[in-house]
């Protein structure tokens, strides 16, 4: 049987969805770690094997994959050398884009570790904003978060400033409790690590001042992003901060609807049209 995976590759996890290349049916699905380009192409390729083989199938015959990182020149390229089946590579921002919309005007926002927006409008025209990485951008997103709340933690205590509820927070977080421990865990972490902080400032924000100001700050970085949209297209927004950030978006007067698919429908709707559809995009060797 010829096989098609479906790749959203993000800096937290991967989601593969194998499809018979016969008849386009869905033969297995599963989910494994990150694989954003920066993290290399033999991290990436790893991630796709393993869910080879947690699937129980062999190497696909092709793969379409929408990853996080393109902007990564190098990596990309070495992502394509490296494929051992035919390659077809897209932008995650753009794979989440046709799936929100499957091919009809309208703006996806990509936020979950990172922060990536597109949007298609009533011309054909695409557009993109942000997908910077967690060094230059990403601001509102997971990994963003997390390092807010421990850069302002830092801060509260460098002037003795932390009150009972940044207590309530630091615990919460599980990284210890002192300046020293959270410097210890930030000198290692990578975006993934930070992103794992967000949901405890999320699920804090009642309780806690300072989740409640990280998260206002985060929108406004997402308002930013998406400011030059035309607010008379409706806005999906996905990833794993889209429910926290979806009324929020929709009380600044946009038009936010449900997605009408996944990024790897996304992918499998570029697949199929790509001839017709001026999205960029790369070709393996293979």
């Amino acid at each position: 049987m010829s096989l098609i995976a479906l790749v959203d590759g993000g800096g937290t996890k991967t989601r593969v969805r194998f499809l018979n290349q016969a008849d386009q049916k869905v033969v297995a699905e599963v989910v494994t770690g990150p694989s954003n380009l920066g993290l290399g192409a033999d991290s990436c390729w790893s991630q796709i094997r393993e869910a080879s083989a947690q699937a129980g199938l062999s190497i696909p015959t092709k793969c379409v994959a929408g990853m996080a990182g393109c902007e990564y020149i190098e990596e990309r390229s070495e992502f394509l050398s490296k494929a051992p089946c035919e390659t077809l590579l897209v932008s995650d921002r753009d794979s989440g884009l046709f799936g929100a919309h499957l091919g009809q005007p309208g703006g996806c926002l990509t936020v979950g570790t990172g922060v990536a927006f597109a949007w298609l409008d009533e011309t054909g025209q695409l557009s993109r904003r942000g997908g910077f990485g967690f060094v230059l951008g990403d601001q509102g997103g997971g990994a963003w978060i997390g390092w807010r709340a421990l850069q302002e933690l830092v801060r509260l205590e460098d002037r003795n400033g932390l009150d009972q509820s940044h207590r309530l927070l630091i615990t919460q977080l599980g990284i210890g409790e002192s300046v020293g421990h959270w410097m210890q865990f930030a000198n290692t972490a990578g975006p993934r690590a930070f992103a794992s902080l967000a949901k405890v400032v999320v699920d804090s924000e009642e309780q806690v001042s300072l989740s409640r100001e990280i998260l206002a700050e985060g929108l406004l970085e997402l308002a930013r992003v998406i400011q030059d949209f035309p607010n008379h297209l409706p806005i999906a927004l996905v990833g794993g901060l889209s429910s926290v950030y979806a009324p929020r978006i929709q009380n600044l007067g946009y038009q936010v609807i449900e997605p009408q698919g996944d990024a790897l429908d996304g992918l499998a709707y570029i697949d199929q049209h790509l001839r017709s559809l001026t999205v960029e995009h790369w070709t393996s060797y293979a």
